[in-house]
């Protein structure tokens, strides 16, 4: 998809072209994240968001280049500081 070149109206709104919207599958309503990097503005979805989430989180891995579960970690540790607290 090429650039498109729009406008910011009152308020700060910006009218995101239909073509995009629509490979999107953006409707009225609907939230979007802003991520503001190196002086410019990225949109995305939040199940975009989600999806590069989690590509990033199973790539993780030890110095054996296993596979890390990061729950187990989350898990290992919540035990860990709940003995403590006794």
């Amino acid at each position: 998809m090429n650039d498109v070149r729009t406008k910011i109206g009152e308020g700060g709104r910006v009218i995101i072209p239909a073509a995009f919207r629509n490979a999107l599958h953006l409707e009225p309503g609907d939230d979007i994240i802003l991520h503001f990097e190196n002086n410019e503005i990225h949109m995305t979805t939040p199940e975009q968001a989600l999806l590069k989430l989690q590509a990033k989180v199973k790539s993780y891995t030890d110095k054996l280049e296993q596979p890390i579960s990061l729950v187990d970690g989350l898990i290992k540790t919540r035990r860990a500081e709940a003995k403590h607290e006794q």
